[in-house]
């Protein structure tokens, strides 16, 4: 049996790309969803930043950057043969992940793209703009 724990929130974006991984792996942790609002002890207490996702593995090592759990869980239990993806795809996919180009890609969709779509899903919360301006500049990033 597994031991490891993977912390997340269903509707978070980083934890999605970390599920997606695992998913894509033979790693099964054990999933505790917890509630941003409500963030338990000992999520706190292994990962200061109390954010998702965290993953904590059988040995007790935490990781609690996305694409460091997508890193080990794709190195240390790959799982090339899958119902989603050809081993070619897997393969792909493990090579693509440690690109600098594929780094930067992920860089400008996590902090230039996510931040103008929460704006614009959130707008009421932004009333600087309208909801379209904060759409178009999210449109900038799907464009190009």
């Amino acid at each position: 049996m597994n031991s490891a724990i993977l912390y997340t929130f269903r509707r978070c974006p980083y934890a999605m790309r970390a599920r997606i991984s695992l998913h894509l792996s033979q790693l099964n942790p054990l999933v505790r969803e917890i509630e941003l609002k409500n963030k338990p002890a000992e999520l706190i207490a292994i990962s200061a930043k109390g954010t998702v996702p965290v993953l904590v593995t059988a040995n007790n090592k935490v990781i609690s950057e996305s694409l460091d759990i997508m890193r080990f869980a794709l190195t240390e239990y790959p799982a090339p043969e899958n119902h989603y993806l050809t081993t070619e795809e897997y393969q792909a996919l493990q090579y693509w992940l440690d690109q600098s180009t594929t780094e930067s890609l992920i860089n400008a969709n996590d902090n230039e793209f996510k931040p103008w779509l929460d704006k614009y899903k959130y707008a009421d919360r932004f009333p600087e703009y309208s909801q379209l301006w904060y759409r178009q500049q999210a449109e900038r990033f799907i464009q190009h």
